[in-house]
């Protein structure tokens, strides 16, 4: 669905260019504009261990964001970091929620169910298309990159934009402008004055 999806660390960096890298990548999700992010760590990678005991030191710290880890097909760990409130509001929607009940999400909407229900899906070994929805990509895109035959391809810019790109640009931008946001913040002063002030 994505280019995000692809979001591996696996640079052989130290911990402090690690942890500026991972609150850059959140950065909208730790400001409110994105629901989710998920990142993949190959169990190829031997620094990856450390560096998953540094998210858990790092998010510890900040309560704005939580996370679940799995298993990939055995070729990775992946984690999906949220924002509970953000990620709530977003599968709450009318429009989205209809559409998850649609493909077999449970009827009755509760928010850990359903942040299970996908978990689980992705711990098969696939990533599947209503991904989108977690990630805050708008309905009408996730729609088009399932086939849906009256949204064609307009762009692809962080994601592969269908129809109108409008709110698809609004919502880009909000990713963007959290992320610099961040970039910024860690320019002038350091990660753990950083995430005290988040």
């Amino acid at each position: 669905m994505n280019n995000n999806l692809n979001n591996c660390f696996c640079r052989n960096d130290n911990t402090d260019s690690f942890t500026k890298w991972l609150l850059q990548l959140l950065g909208p999700v730790i400001f409110g504009v994105k629901p989710a992010e998920i990142i993949s760590f190959p169990y190829s990678d031997k620094q990856n261990l450390y560096r998953l005991t540094e998210i858990k030191h790092i998010l510890h710290k900040n309560s704005k964001i939580s996370y679940k880890e799995f298993s990939y097909c055995n070729k990775c760990t992946k984690i999906l970091f949220y924002n509970s409130a953000e990620l709530n509001n977003t599968l709450s929607e009318y429009r989205n929620l209809k559409f998850l009940k649609s493909i077999g999400y449970p009827n009755n909407y509760d928010f850990d169910i359903y942040l299970d229900f996908i978990i689980e899906k992705m711990k098969t070994g696939n990533i599947p298309d209503e991904i989108g929805i977690f990630l805050g990509y708008p309905l009408k895109d996730v729609l088009g990159f399932i086939g849906h035959p009256s949204l064609k391809l307009t762009k692809i810019n962080g994601w592969r934009v269908y129809g109108d790109s409008r709110i698809s640009d609004i919502k880009y931008m909000q990713f963007i402008n959290a992320k610099n946001k961040m970039k910024e913040l860690l320019n002038y002063h350091n990660v753990n004055n950083v995430l005290k002030a988040i």
